[in-house]
């Protein structure tokens, strides 16, 4: 019996189209925590809708035509988008932002720190899940037309052709992170992934990841931009102080949570200090996780909002030739030492750290029997390690760079060590838990700080203790707990940007050093300024960041604050705000060596 070519052809690719519709009706409804959800974005967003249909189509006859089965190629493309989709889903739940491609080089750090987290079975991701295997069982019951391998060579190219340039198209068509910005409140990744969909939407932050060169960007421009800055830079430092600069997990300003009352103030050690010292707030890139970009930028003065707050720079932008505080102060002498209370490649440090100038590093492997809270190295044990170095130290003077481990999320294992209670008459019992786990966290880490100063109050050299938060924390899901008790309106604009992208700092010293308010500061500006607080001024790049910072206070893909203390938009900035700017970009461009590299 003569075979019906074109009728084979028809019936199996209306299967493709078929299985394409089903397999992307489960992830965007699942992603979207709505099964009914995917046919209102079909309705505002036809075209979004179309090509993502395209490309899951093109996908699944790439694979078909390259196994001859039907089954085969649901299982490939299905399996593998719906995995991404589930874990999209959890991220969102967790911390309030999808997936993005940058979170995949992190797979080890998620795996590692989801053992201390009680993730839920949620009841969409199981609908999802059985959704998705009765179409992969069905899909293998489906006959596909068998091609010749010529055929199947040459319709390979095709489907391949036409998914590239259906992706191609997305990302120019619709609305990338940048133009949603412009006129939406909410965070712009992901009303991205909820206008354009998953695909498009991660094939859109795929392209956000490679870096363009800054407009008017030239060595001899870098050079001009700096030659003013390289006066003074032989001055010696009077004093060289230990500098001690620890950088406390999820550490903010719980008290600023409007109508929650507190059984006692968690953090009155740090306040005092505050008022009596040197004070202020850094603005952060990021929320609720990738802790390593806020100490990046500490150390070396150069921005994720340039290379993007995902992109996680210990792995991609940290070499042998990059400049940071620590090789500062090295070269003044400074034994230079990295403490941190977990694992020692947790984000790269382990390779990322002595690229940085931090000679020795001293992780959780290094500890013996050290006193945990919430399952980590507590704080107090960070502070003990500190004094026991300083204790066995020889002449030079000390660089320390901590990191804490104790306030990480989950919030939900009750910690009550302190006896501090929390209420709020709008939080749930759920809530106030979470909260009262993290407030009574941040008070060991405020008891921490004390008896760290407590010590170096008695110590005859000079000695500066600088603590600070890398963001926020993820109190619960979706910033529900900031919504919830009024701290943001939940518009996500730039006053609630300013709440949630801002933590606090404080720097102690036992030598008389005046006593400063700095504002609220880029988390960039906090290692040179700290420099400056000393009296060092060697470095012509970091004497550059201190003008700059009359100009742009802080700077960010969700607020800026310009020099006179107000919080815009980019879309707000003044033409030598804008120019300020793009120096920055074209300076660190420069110092990331991409060029060279």
């Amino acid at each position: 019996m003569k075979r019906d070519l074109k009728k084979e052809f028809y019936i199996s690719s209306g299967w493709m189209i078929l299985f394409s519709f089903l397999i992307l009706f489960c992830g965007e409804a699942l992603l979207r925590q709505n099964f009914f959800g995917l046919f209102k974005w079909v309705y505002d967003y036809p075209k979004s809708f179309i090509i993502n249909w395209i490309l899951i189509f093109s996908l699944l006859m790439i694979f078909s035509i390259m196994f001859n089965k039907i089954g085969t190629s649901v299982l490939i493309v299905g399996g593998i988008y719906m995995t991404l989709c589930v874990i999209s889903f959890y991220k969102f739940v967790i911390s309030g932002e999808y997936l993005v491609p940058a979170d995949l080089a992190l797979a080890g750090e998620a795996a590692s720190i989801s053992k201390e987290m009680n993730i839920r079975i949620e009841r969409n991701v199981v609908i999802g899940v059985l959704l998705s295997i009765t179409i992969i069982i069905s899909a293998f019951k489906c006959k596909w037309i068998e091609l010749k391998k010529g055929y199947r060579f040459v319709g390979t190219i095709l489907c391949a052709l036409l998914f590239f340039t259906t992706a191609i198209v997305g990302v120019k068509v619709c609305p990338s992170e940048k133009d949603i910005s412009v006129h939406s409140s909410d965070l712009t990744v992901n009303e991205q992934y909820n206008e354009n969909g998953f695909i498009v939407g991660f094939t859109q932050e795929i392209m956000e990841l490679m870096l363009e060169k800054p407009e008017g960007y030239s060595e001899e421009e870098v050079q001009r931009l700096l030659a003013p800055y390289q006066m003074g830079t032989e001055e010696e430092m009077k004093v060289k102080p230990n500098i001690i600069m620890i950088m406390n997990e999820s550490f903010f300003d719980v008290t600023k949570l409007e109508e929650v009352s507190f059984s006692e103030n968690p953090l009155s050690n740090f306040k005092d200090y505050q008022n009596s010292f040197a004070k202020g707030s850094i603005a952060t890139s990021i929320y609720g996780g990738r802790t390593s970009q806020t100490e990046y930028e500490v150390l070396t003065g150069e921005s994720v909002y340039f290379t993007d707050p995902s992109n996680i720079a210990y792995s991609k932008f940290v070499h042998e030739d990059t400049q940071s505080m620590a090789k500062l102060l090295k070269a003044e002498g400074y034994k230079t030492v990295a403490l941190h209370g977990y694992e020692k490649k947790f984000f790269s440090r382990d390779e990322a750290y002595p690229n940085l100038g931090l000679d020795q590093f001293i992780a959780s492997e290094d500890f013996e029997n050290p006193k945990l809270a919430r399952g980590y190295i507590s704080d107090e044990a960070l502070v003990d390690k500190i004094i026991d170095l300083y204790e066995h130290k020889d002449n030079n003077p000390l660089f320390y760079h901590v990191v804490t481990m104790q306030n990480h999320m989950p919030y939900s294992d009750t910690y009550t060590a302190n006896n501090i209670t929390v209420s709020h008459p709008n939080l749930s019992d759920t809530q106030l838990n979470s909260l009262t786990s993290y407030v009574n966290s941040i008070k060991d880490s405020d008891k921490a700080l004390k008896q760290l100063i407590d010590y170096f109050s008695q110590v005859d050299e000079p000695t500066v203790i600088v603590m600070y938060g890398d963001h926020l924390p993820a109190l619960d899901e979706q910033y529900e707990l900031y919504k919830d008790s009024d701290f943001i309106e939940g518009n996500f604009d730039k006053e609630d940007c300013a709440k949630l992208y801002q933590t606090p700092f404080v720097i102690w010293n036992n030598y008389n050093l005046p006593q400063k308010d700095f504002g609220t500061i880029d988390a960039t500006y906090l290692g040179g300024q700290v420099l400056d607080y000393i009296g060092y001024h060697k470095d012509a790049y970091m004497n550059y960041l201190l003008d700059t910072s009359k100009i742009l206070k802080a700077y960010g893909e969700h607020f800026v604050i310009d020099g006179k203390g107000q919080i815009k938009t980019l879309e707000d900035l003044t033409e030598q705000e804008k120019i300020t700017l793009n120096n920055l970009w074209m300076i660190q461009y420069n110092r990331l060596g991409i060029e060279e590299n």
